[in-house]
């Protein structure tokens, strides 16, 4: 007769190779041997006759019978973490991992300062890279979460919106534009424009809107960032239009902005492993970003998805 007596042990494995993707990452987090969490995951799927990991270039890739298993796990640990204060998916001293692009980094690390005043033993790393980069990274288990405005698409990462805003046009004080209220394709037309590199999606989502209403701008300059192109046009090199979270803020005089118009929208989103689900820490240092973005008076002028991630509690 088949053995069905649960063992903690075995689903600790179970849980700790889905976060590290390799029996000996996962013997690192749980401070065993590598051939015991083997043990305990061919234990497991004996005991339930299913397959839970399958082996992908070098690391173990859960199977959907494998992910169903540890969402149900959740609540088991997280009252076990309650009852002993400690946290047994989220092991001490083990850091979330965060990326995220230059304009995008203030916002971040106002959020980690925020969210290491809650909880100070928590161990918090960021790096910053661009779009693609967070792919390659979140793939190679480099990190835990990015943060991104681009529409990134990849088998093994999904995007979790939390914020959207409408494009702006910023300028510097002074400039002519500024006498309108309003900035249209029409009136850029030969302005000196400071135009995102080719490479970005958002690229050609403008240029689109430029060519159906026939205008054309003097393109002066372009540059990878939205944070870059703010700079250059608050140097009074042009025009740019981007994306105002988080780096327009309302009382800064050194740069004029306007809507414009057709409403061209902006999403920023989380970046999560669809391999890897987040751990309980991840998950309260995402809702920490959500709740500070929903208390910012400036940012919640621009759309605040706030119930997006929920979901994920």
């Amino acid at each position: 007769m088949r053995n069905n007596w649960h063992s903690i042990r075995e689903y600790e494995a179970l849980r700790a190779v889905i976060s590290s993707g390799t029996t000996s990452g996962a013997a690192r987090l749980l401070g065993i041997s590598q051939p015991s969490v083997s043990r305990s995951i061919a234990h497991l799927e004996t005991r339930l006759n299913i397959i839970l990991f399958q082996r992908h270039g070098g690391r173990l890739r859960p199977t959907p019978e494998a992910i169903r298993m540890n969402r149900h796990l959740d609540r088991l640990f997280d009252a076990m973490s309650y009852l002993q204060g400690t946290d047994l998916g989220d092991p001490v001293g083990t850091p979330i991992r965060l990326a995220a692009p230059p304009s995008l980094s203030d916002l971040v690390c106002d959020a980690m300062a925020g969210f290491l005043k809650l909880h100070p033993a928590q161990r918090l790393s960021l790096e910053i890279c661009t779009s693609g980069g967070l792919i390659s990274r979140l793939v190679d288990d480099s990190v835990d979460l990015g943060f991104t405005h681009a529409d990134l698409t990849h088998s093994a990462m999904e995007l979790i919106p939390f914020h959207e805003s409408d494009a702006v046009c910023v300028m510097a004080p002074g400039h002519p534009l500024c006498r309108h209220s309003v900035i249209t394709p029409e009136l850029l037309d030969g302005e000196n424009f400071i135009s995102i590199l080719r490479r970005h999606i958002v690229r050609s989502r403008l240029d689109k809107v430029f060519a159906d209403a026939g205008a054309e701008p003097k393109r002066v300059v372009e540059v990878a960032t939205g944070l870059s192109a703010l700079t250059m046009a608050r140097a009074g090199c042009g025009v740019a239009v981007i994306c105002p979270f988080p780096t327009l803020r309302q009382d800064d005089k050194t740069i004029e902005s306007r809507p414009f118009q057709p409403k061209f929208n902006y999403r920023t989103s989380f970046a999560i492993s669809t391999i890897r689900p987040p751990s309980a820490a991840l998950r309260a240092f995402m809702r920490h970003v959500k709740m500070m973005v929903r208390a910012d008076p400036y940012w919640k002028q621009s759309r605040a998805l706030a119930d997006t991630v929920e979901a994920m509690d």
